[in-house]
């Protein structure tokens, strides 16, 4: 079966949304496209106005998996494009080496400025102002290329890595697949984003059964194509333990995921995203909570019951007096709460509960987090008028308030 038979066939199950291009692939001309480009995004809801990520994955879909000639599929970005959403010239990059024919001629109204730049693009279209659009574009952003310096292979594998992404959070086996046999590195720089995406999954209203299996098939192929099996385990049990996926972190853990070694980190990223079962999970299966770096991910997240959590898991909260405090004053967690929380007294009670475990550290970088804090005079004013907070915790906030706000007594207990 060719490649793009294949794709179109696995498509419509498992990529939902992505397959939008699938009509257009019956298209010979950009004449023929014009009337459909712009409705079929609107139909399925990918257009830049409705989302600006839909909108690039859409791009990034029909560039590397449609069946129509590489000509008519560059010409079409650069028609229909937008530039704002996404960078074009990772379609140029994508699409170059099929594209780049010398024989394709500059009209001769330009071809004295852009000639240098490579050759034309053959351009199937009756509409001449549509064709003068599509090259204009093409020289604009070949400029534009060489003046950043950036050759034209960096922009190849820009695009497999961004449809290694785009793949992994649709969860397409095949996708991946093309992906990694292009050259996409899941430990690439940028290549941590593709494996989050497999290991955290679409979310709790779709993470069916059958979407488990498909994300598992995703990740055996990136360990399959990793140079360091260990480095891309760790990355995604922390993924899965935010996204609180139980079976994911189980079939982790059967490829080999350390908990020795990745244990600590998983756990750090359940807390911080409020994820208990995960982080229950993990301490079943032998995870150590006891570190600074689970704590003050506990800590960040300014829920009492997950720090609660954490110290029932043997956290000692004195000896990581300092790291909780500092957490506890600088958090703003706005991606786990809804609205514009202002968090003033969710810290106040969160440095509260550390106190009564008995946490005390006025070393320099607690005092600089308080100073620092967002709205941290109204912190310590709530903090001052503390219904449980003892006598020793007022005044120990007191002192920390006296170096934290005035700059001479700052000054003087700089290290």
């Amino acid at each position: 079966m060719q490649r793009g038979a294949a794709i179109q066939q696995f498509l419509p199950d498992t990529m939902p949304n992505l397959n939008w291009f699938l009509p257009l692939d019956a298209c010979h001309s950009l004449d023929e496209l014009t009337p459909q480009w712009h409705a079929l995004l609107e139909q399925h809801r990918m257009t830049p106005a409705c989302d600006a990520e839909r909108y690039a994955d859409a791009l990034l879909a029909f560039v590397g998996m449609s069946t129509l000639s590489p000509h008519l599929k560059l010409s079409a970005v650069l028609a229909f494009g937008s530039a704002f959403d996404i960078d074009l010239r990772l379609a140029i990059g994508a699409l170059a080496e099929q594209t780049w024919e010398a024989d394709v001629a500059w009209p001769d109204s330009v071809a004295a400025s852009v000639a240098d730049n490579g050759p034309a693009l053959n351009v199937a279209t009756g509409d001449a102002q549509l064709a003068a659009f599509v090259l204009g574009r093409l020289a604009g952003l070949r400029e534009t290329m060489q003046h950043d310096g950036t050759r034209l292979e960096a922009w190849t594998a820009a695009f497999w890595q961004r449809f290694l992404a785009m793949a992994c959070r649709h969860g397409s086996p095949d996708a991946v697949a093309l992906a990694l046999g292009n050259g996409a590195d899941p430990l690439a720089a940028d290549g941590a984003a593709a494996l989050a995406a497999a290991a955290a999954g679409p979310g709790s209203d779709e993470d069916t059964p059958a979407r488990q299996g498909e994300d598992e098939h995703v990740m055996q192929l990136l360990l399959g194509a990793a140079s360091a099996r260990a480095a891309v385990l760790a990355t995604a049990l922390q993924a899965a333990a935010g996204a609180d996926r139980i079976a994911m972190l189980d079939f982790l853990l059967e490829q080999g995921a350390s908990l020795d070694a990745a244990g600590p980190a998983a756990l750090a990223a359940a807390a911080r995203h409020l994820a208990f079962d995960a982080f229950e999970h993990l301490l079943g299966r032998g995870a150590d909570a006891r570190g600074a770096e689970v704590l003050a991910a506990a800590v960040v997240s300014l829920d009492e019951t997950m720090v609660e959590a954490v110290l029932a898991a043997g956290a000692d909260v004195q000896a990581h007096a300092c790291v909780a405090l500092t957490a506890a004053f600088s958090a703003q967690p706005r991606d786990l709460y809804g609205g514009e929380p202002d968090f003033i007294r969710p810290r106040a009670d969160m440095v509260a509960l550390l106190l009564r475990h008995g946490a005390r550290c006025d070393d320099a970088g607690v005092v600089d987090a308080l100073a620092g804090g967002y709205r941290a005079g109204e912190v310590v004013d709530t903090l001052l008028a503390h219904e449980d907070i003892d006598a020793g915790g007022i005044d120990f906030i007191a002192s920390l308030a006296c170096r934290a706000f005035a700059p001479a007594a700052r000054e003087s207990s700089a290290p």
